[in-house]
């Protein structure tokens, strides 16, 4: 599908985007209306205790790859073989980004993993960019892209709700601080994850899987100009503030701190353990929630 091309007006542009601009617009003015973000994408396992948001270049291969081969062990262990465990990328019975239902919720823990904004968006060119034709991204609005600097110049000039979300600023991505996380890990220091899993699921085991993975760490200085730096600044300033980031670029290796609970920065230190609650921060449902919640189900019902 994706090596076909359609003729729209003088330009060719992949088929598959045909029809994206007028869903999203509506899938906008339904979040709109019931005042939460769109951009949020839920994943999930039927019999593990979490709700997963979404975060691109942030480890979220990892993560999905740990709850899909914990859910399909569990499966297996009730006597179903279950083979479909190669793609974590792949929603199927293990790991579902539909049918989410309130009732599900309220014994589920809510958590996402951020990433200093400065390697983000470097992994972000490097992989979806550097590697790909620019007509896949509307924000790049066809523009010959040959460095860092030009991919963030354009970025900078689209609205960033709009976003790819890979490019997305990552407050966005979560609904931060709107909804409340149990756990958001940072993925400078992902081994948090495991102690996390110890106290609320124990038969999940960290799954390491980085396909994607670009060592956007050991290039930030082959890529980012002063310019660049800025403009990173601006445009993932809510990321370097809520997430308690160093806005040097010299100072990418500090951490802010173990992690996020309860939308909190945790000191080094903590036993995580003690940190975590007893029962989930959403437990009750509050409104925000719920509103996440339903709207994912409107957006189903209504095939979007």
């Amino acid at each position: 599908m994706h090596n076909r091309e359609v003729v729209s007006g003088t330009r060719r542009v992949p088929s598959g985007h045909c029809m994206k601009p007028s869903k999203r617009i509506l899938r906008n003015v339904i979040s709109d209306a019931m005042g939460v973000n769109a951009a949020n994408k839920l994943v999930w396992a039927p019999d593990l205790p979490i709700v997963y948001v979404d975060n691109p270049k942030c480890g979220s291969t990892t993560i999905k790859n740990t709850l899909k081969h914990a859910q399909a062990n569990l499966f297996e262990a009730r006597g179903c073989k279950y083979r479909l465990r190669d793609d974590p990328h792949k929603a199927d019975d293990c790991l579902r980004q539909r049918g989410l239902r309130l009732n599900d919720c309220r014994h589920r823990y809510v958590i996402s993993c951020v990433r200093n904004p400065f390697t983000r968006a470097l992994s972000g060119f490097l992989d979806k960019v550097a590697t790909r034709d620019p007509r896949y991204f509307p924000e790049l609005r066809s523009r010959p892209v040959e460095t860092f600097e030009e991919h963030l110049l354009a970025l900078a000039e689209y609205p960033a709700k709009r976003l790819n979300f890979h490019f997305r600023p990552q407050f966005l991505n979560l609904d931060f601080p709107n909804l409340i996380y149990d756990a958001v890990f940072y993925l400078e220091h992902l081994a948090v994850f495991s102690d996390f899993c110890r106290k609320v699921a124990p038969q999940l085991t960290l799954e390491t899987y980085a396909p994607h993975a670009r060592a956007s760490r050991s290039k930030l200085h082959e890529h980012y100009s002063e310019r660049a730096v800025d403009i990173v600044r601006s445009i993932y300033a809510e990321d370097f503030r809520l997430f308690g980031y160093n806005t040097d670029l010299e100072e990418t290796d500090r951490l802010p701190g173990l992690c996020i609970i309860a939308n909190r920065i945790v000191p080094e230190g903590t036993d995580i353990e003690t940190a975590i609650g007893s029962e989930p921060a959403n437990a009750a449902v509050p409104p925000t929630y719920e509103a996440i919640v339903r709207y994912h189900r409107l957006v189903e019902m209504l095939t979007l």
